[in-house]
């Protein structure tokens, strides 16, 4: 597939508008090749991930944390070594940072759909759209299962064709360019499209998410069941400790400074807590704070970042590269 064909496919799936202001999702280095039928994705862009990465033969390498965040020289250290080992394989890297941590419905809310949280909502609104309705005259009728292909798609809501041949669509503004062009595939041509926006359904795109469990859990029952969830042996937790467990809020990675718009939850979980902050929660209002790793929480969202990936993209082989976590624990008995 060629090359900018599978980068459509990414930024659909992590919309770059959808990145947070400070941030440098997108392209960190232009590759030579043109075409790609590896990709691999993993979390970091360390040598040793890279290298793992284009030694399978990936012309792609996606990650979620960026390479840089402001321009600098290639001087020494790992950024050079990466640079040198996609530039000998002519390779493309790119990152899916807060632009994945923001897509509505992607993997970075896997926490929410493996507790089944109910009434679900964003913690920190960023983006907000609503879909289009797009009209085009179709000289014959439309068939059945185009119609059914075309609806199926993500992003559709409906398609429908009146009697003088109009056809209707109402469609998620990211996903409008690829059903375009099945359009313009199945008719022949492009037709002359008639765009209009809508004022609702309204899609609110942002970090973190707070909602309900189905039923609510003792503490120390809900502690185990994360722990299942994120394989961690250890979960530090500060802040008061509520004695049932019913309304959750999370954010992946270094989300601590969410907490405050967790009010009302009765636990946060979020990674890379820090001591004045769990000094902080101790205060009267604040919420219970669980430490689940920054690590743990990410490393699990670009596993099924890369099968959804891999779904999105026909003849192209995705790979999910796994990655180390840099923090090693010693227990002793004191």
């Amino acid at each position: 597939m060629e090359i900018q064909a599978v980068l459509k496919n990414v930024r659909w799936l992590a919309p770059e508008e959808l990145q947070s202001g400070w941030d440098n999702s997108g392209v960190q280095v232009s590759g030579v090749a043109d075409k790609a039928d590896k990709v691999a994705v993993t979390l970091e862009p360390t040598p040793e991930a890279v290298t793992r990465c284009l030694e399978w033969g990936a012309s792609l390498v996606v990650t979620h944390h960026p390479l840089y965040m402001k321009p600098k020289a290639p001087t020494g250290g790992a950024y050079l070594d990466v640079l040198r080992a996609l530039i000998r394989a002519d390779a493309w890297l790119y990152a899916a940072h807060t632009s994945l941590d923001s897509a509505p419905e992607g993997p970075a809310f896997w926490l929410g759909d493996d507790l089944d949280l109910q009434n679900r909502r964003v913690l920190e609104p960023g983006t907000v759209t609503t879909p289009i309705e797009v009209s085009f005259y179709a000289p014959t009728p439309l068939g059945r299962e185009d119609g059914e292909r075309w609806a199926d798609r993500d992003g559709v809501h409906s398609v429908s064709q009146s009697a003088a041949g109009e056809v209707r669509l109402i469609v998620e503004r990211d996903a409008w360019p690829f059903v375009a062009e099945a359009i313009a595939f199945g008719q022949g041509e492009r037709p002359e499209f008639y765009v209009r926006e809508l004022v609702e359904p309204r899609t609110v795109a942002g970090l973190g998410e707070m909602g309900e469990l189905p039923e609510e859990l003792a503490f120390d029952d809900f502690l185990q069941r994360l722990h299942g969830l994120t394989g961690r042996r250890y979960l530090p937790h500060c802040g008061p400790r509520p004695e049932m467990v019913r309304t959750v809020a999370y954010c992946g990675g270094s989300g601590s400074s969410l907490a405050h718009r967790a009010a009302g939850a009765d636990v946060f979980i979020t990674g890379d807590m820090k001591y004045h902050p769990a000094v902080d929660a101790g205060t009267e209002g604040s919420v219970c704070i669980i430490d689940a790793g920054h690590f743990s929480i990410e490393e699990e969202m670009m596993r099924r970042f890369a099968a959804e990936l891999g779904a999105a993209l026909e003849g192209v082989e995705v790979r999910f590269f796994p990655g180390d976590d840099p923090f090693r624990w010693s227990v002793a008995e004191i």
